[in-house]
């Protein structure tokens, strides 16, 4: 049977989950400034909150930018960049901010591992967690300081949720989950 794509199912299925921004494949500055200029014109009424939001975002973004496993070449950056997905959804008391990107399945143990850990911490204990690790060496394979995980549980005060979905012996698939309240206390 051959399917085709439906723009109406696919639409519906983003109405249906609340997602009022979907934007897929390569990331990039350009795709970074029309995320930001798209919640600008969303009008999100608690200024703290919009930078939390757009905060969270920028932080999924690089990580797809930088540790995606699949990737496209992209002639403005003049080299090759992460490809994945990212969704901004709205609940009646918060923002889900998701993400999703290819890795490799040796990695899929130790992001599990790092997430975890962070999520068993409190607001003080990843105050903590986040000086210490500013402070040790960068990883040999990381292009940041390791800190990117942490930052996104800081923003959110919230667990982070995540799935890996393994596609085939090398790869899997991904998925990381921010949510954001609209009310700060």
């Amino acid at each position: 049977m051959n399917r085709t794509f439906s723009h109406h199912g696919f639409y519906s299925k983003l109405k249906k989950h609340k997602i009022n921004l979907a934007c897929q494949g390569m990331v990039s500055q350009d795709l970074l400034n029309l995320i930001a200029l798209s919640l600008k014109r969303k009008a999100v009424d608690n200024e703290f909150v919009a930078r939390r939001l757009f905060g969270v975002v920028v932080e999924l973004a690089q990580n797809i930018y930088h540790y995606s496993a699949e990737k496209a070449y992209s002639e403005k950056d003049k080299c090759e960049v992460g490809v994945g997905i990212i969704t901004v959804g709205e609940a009646a008391d918060s923002y889900m901010v998701s993400s999703g990107n290819m890795i490799e399945n040796r990695k899929a143990a130790g992001i599990k591992e790092r997430i975890e850990y962070i999520n068993k911490l409190d607001e003080e204990q990843l105050k903590t967690y986040y000086k210490e690790q500013r402070r040790l060496p960068k990883p040999e394979e990381s292009k940041g300081a390791n800190l990117g995980f942490i930052d996104l549980a800081r923003r959110s005060n919230n667990p982070l949720k995540y799935t890996i979905t393994q596609v085939s012996e090398q790869h899997s698939f991904f998925t990381l989950s921010i949510k954001i309240k609209k009310e700060t206390t």
